[in-house]
């Protein structure tokens, strides 16, 4: 299986399109970071100049970039070898289909978690480059919260491995990914009191800070948040997500073990 991991990150590491895509990804994650600083004001307040913490509570939209950047990657690391018979001759070299799935899967979601915390960094990380920090949210609360996306992250990394073995092309397999994202965006994360149902709600859970606006007399407004979400939502989040991938694990690995491989 060691043997299988270096030659998967050898061959990610020799692909050009990778590198296209991620450099483009991470151009758009640089913009998002900049296009506050670009507007320069708040919504509320015309001459309220906004900060990388008052980013931090509005990153929704780049963590969505990150996961459709996951669904790419997850379904040419898994996916690409089937179009090539790669797998194919793996099988005939007497390599265990075990050794087969797990080295690319393990392969793909550390990479793409990997991938999705350096997006959701770089955008925040230029933002403050930009703006200066600011006082809306403690650089740690922040730092935290984009730290915990790491589970979603790989929630949704292994259902992206499951689909790439399922359907064995990695162009379907991706328009498959973006077709669920697409659908399960439309569920209202407001309907899911736990925050963990999908893997969305726990997102926007993760990344949607609890806000109260002050008024004062003679005053300006402001906005105060709630640094850090529930100690059982952190619970939940972790623990779910690690249970659902592991069975969207073992569900690709069941298919991929009986599979004819044509």
């Amino acid at each position: 299986m060691k043997n299988l991991i270096k030659a998967q990150l050898y061959q990610i590491s020799r692909t050009r399109v990778y590198y296209l895509v991620f450099i483009t990804l991470m151009m758009l994650a640089v913009l998002f970071g900049a296009v506050e600083y670009l507007n320069g004001a708040d919504n509320l307040e015309e001459w309220q100049k906004l900060t990388a913490s008052d980013f931090a509570t509005r990153m929704e939209m780049v963590v969505s970039i990150a996961m459709m950047g996951i669904a790419f990657f997850a379904a040419f690391f898994c996916a690409d070898d089937f179009s090539d018979k790669t797998v194919n001759y793996e099988m005939m070299s007497g390599k265990l289909r075990k050794q087969t799935y797990f080295s690319r899967a393990s392969v793909t979601i550390v990479l793409c978690t990997i991938f999705g915390l350096v997006m959701v960094f770089t955008s925040l990380g230029i933002s403050f480059m930009l703006t200066g920090w600011g006082d809306s949210v403690p650089f740690s609360a922040a730092a935290a919260r984009i730290l915990l996306l790491a589970f979603p992250f790989i929630r949704v990394s292994c259902l992206f491995v499951m689909i790439a073995y399922f359907i064995k092309r990695a162009g379907f397999a991706f328009l498959t990914d973006y077709m669920i994202f697409a659908v399960s965006n439309m569920i209202k994360g407001a309907d899911d009191e736990s925050g963990v149902l999908t893997v969305f709600s726990t997102v926007g859970t993760l990344m949607r800070y609890k806000e109260w606006h002050i008024f004062g007399l003679e005053s300006p407004v402001e906005m105060v948040y709630t640094p850090m979400p529930e100690a059982g939502f952190i619970v939940r989040c972790i623990l779910v997500s690690l249970a659902v991938g592991a069975l969207y694990l073992l569900l690709g690995y069941n298919f991929f073990h009986t599979d004819d491989l044509e």
